[in-house]
């Protein structure tokens, strides 16, 4: 080897040390300096995005849409006095996120307003945590890590969407849930959790702003565009009717869990089914309107299967239902009209879609639950 390569190598190390020590001081200071996050948060707190859909692409939406977390890590108007206030907390996926939709437009916020207060005049609140993607698994661990000043007096779960699109992704190679496997720190359910981990430090950080990761979803849709010319233009459709049977039986042994976790909390439960616009004899408008319906690759079912999957899973939230009286149960799939005036693709709901799940759920709510009746 030349003395002229051995000084270049002797350089690069130099160069590269000197790196490695700058971002070593880096994060220890960056340690020193954070605020200590005493709590877990599915959402970061003080998150804010505004989304511009467009009403071609988002059937039944219409101008600017807020999207907002505020200081303690919900979608909603903050808590302040527990003794005045009536708590509904409302987890799920994107269904329940409502992430399209203006922040006073989601049905979260439509049933704190059609509530307004409790027979003893305490003031409705909800502190929607749902958020694209999570499924029963995600559910759990938010509400099992819930942050302890939420206290809520109910919780709401909409739920079976995303445990049925990660079933037929996975195919055979779907594995049930043990949640004694889940690092709560390293989960994919929350934004900060406390203590100083990966997601502290500055390198992390660096990595979600030049990749958009913290951002939920793009401003305008553009995904949502793509996504559909994909189905349109998809070659392979999976025809083999999917062997569901462990991953219902895995679904009642979550949403068991749930039952648990909320009796842990003293909160009373409402389970709801998922609905969704996928029938038989689509319009062309609303068939091109869809993108779910795929393994994450290349690969598209027909809606039939899909019809069939859902409805399976919702069969067995009210089963599970049934099985324990103590929980409440919204079979709110066959009361949502499967067309464009209430959802804008596959599962989620317009502003027409989302006042019409308020309406049906604050009804149900004041028909059955005893501070309201």
């Amino acid at each position: 080897m030349n003395n002229k390569i051995k000084g270049f190598l002797v350089y690069f190390f130099i160069i590269f040390v000197t790196i490695i020590i700058s971002l070593a001081i880096v994060e220890f200071l960056n340690y020193k300096s954070l605020p200590k996050v005493e709590a877990y948060y599915v959402w970061p707190p003080n998150l804010e995005y505004v989304f511009m859909p467009n009403s071609s692409t988002f059937s039944g939406i219409s101008g600017k849409s807020y999207f907002n977390i505020n200081s303690q890590g919900y979608r909603g108007p903050e808590y302040s006095d527990f003794g005045k206030e009536y708590r509904i907390l409302v987890t799920g996926g994107s269904t329940s996120e409502c992430l399209y939709l203006d922040n006073k437009e989601t049905w979260p916020y439509l049933v704190m307003e059609n509530l307004e207060k409790t027979k003893n005049g305490k003031k409705v609140i909800t502190m929607n945590i749902a958020k694209s993607g999570h499924g029963i698994i995600n559910n759990i661990l938010a509400l099992k890590y819930l942050p302890e000043n939420y206290d809520p007096d109910m919780i709401v779960l909409m739920t079976g969407a995303n445990d049925v699109l990660y079933k037929l992704s996975r195919k055979d190679a779907w594995k049930p849930f043990n949640e004694s496997e889940y690092d709560n720190t390293e989960s994919y359910t929350f934004s900060l959790s406390p203590g100083y981990t990966y997601r502290s430090s500055i390198s992390y950080k660096l990595y979600k702003s030049i990749f958009n990761e913290q951002k939920p979803q793009d401003a305008i849709g553009q995904t949502l565009i793509d996504n559909r010319l994909k189905r349109q233009n998809a070659t392979i459709w999976i025809t083999k009717k999917p062997n569901l049977n462990a991953a219902l039986d895995d679904y009642e042994k979550s949403l068991k869990r749930v039952i648990e976790l909320a009796n842990e909390k003293n909160a009373t439960l409402i389970l709801t089914t998922q609905p969704y616009m996928w029938k038989v004899n689509m319009t062309k408008e609303e068939n091109e309107s869809l993108w779910m319906t795929y393994d994450f690759g290349d690969n598209y079912y027909p809606i039939e299967t899909m019809i069939y999957s859902i409805q399976e899973f919702n069969k067995r939230l009210l089963e599970v239902c049934k099985e324990n009286k103590d929980v409440h149960c919204l079979d709110l799939e066959k009361d949502i009209p499967k067309d464009l005036n209430y959802f804008y693709d596959d599962m989620h709901f317009n502003e027409r879609g989302a006042r019409l799940v308020a309406e049906e759920l604050s009804k149900y709510i004041k028909e059955n639950i005893k501070e309201f009746d």
